[in-house]
């Protein structure tokens, strides 16, 4: 997919110079590195839980790369924690640019770039229980730019996280902790040049 973008985005032609072009300094600056915290609520009713999350991303062009992220259980008995490492994929900037939706507002481009999907595993140790094991991990999740400058931004993030806990809970305890984790809070980025694509 990497290559693919890059053959797309360079066969548009140049805009007039100072026209908006939509890719807000992803070409000159084609890495992006971010960290975010989040909290969030796992489960739903008397089953409901506070979670807090922390998580680090790398991106290229702001469309593929890798998070990790650590998330704790705030409340309940016992200690509930789980690591977890997913690809990130955000496709949208490829579709709006091919469709020639990159006009603007800012605010509007960057959140619907951020749409996003993570698929990965977790490594987790749930409440009121012995051991620990693994699941798979399926997220989503979009952001809004609260300060933007060149690439280097704040964003509101907000998301959903899947974990599907079968693996682990086949290994005897008798319980199932797989659950929906909802979440919000603020994600901390900054653009750096890899050389992935030439400057504009």
């Amino acid at each position: 997919m990497g290559w693919a973008a890059l053959l797309a985005l360079h066969a548009r032609p140049a805009r007039a110079e100072g026209a908006p072009d939509g890719l807000y300094g992803r070409l000159s600056r084609d890495l992006v590195l971010s960290a975010e915290l989040m909290g969030g609520v796992r489960g739903l009713g008397d089953e409901a839980r506070a979670m807090g999350s922390v998580a680090l991303r790398v991106r290229t062009l702001d469309m593929t790369g890798v998070a990790l992220g650590y998330d704790r259980g705030l409340s309940g008995a016992g200690r509930s924690d789980t690591l977890w490492a997913a690809v990130d994929l955000r496709p949208a900037l490829l579709a709006r640019w091919s469709s020639n939706l990159e006009t603007g507002p800012r605010w509007r481009d960057l959140a619907l770039d951020s749409l996003g999907i993570e698929l990965g595993v977790g490594y987790l140790r749930p409440f009121g229980a012995e051991g620990s094991g693994f699941a798979m991990v399926l997220g989503a999740g979009f952001e809004l730019p609260l300060v933007w400058s060149e690439g280097d931004a704040v964003m509101l993030r907000f998301s959903a996280r899947y974990q599907a806990a079968a693996a682990w809970d086949n290994q005897g305890t008798g319980r199932d902790e797989s659950g929906l984790t909802l979440g919000a809070g603020l994600v901390f980025r900054t653009m750096r040049r890899a050389g992935a694509v030439r400057a504009r």
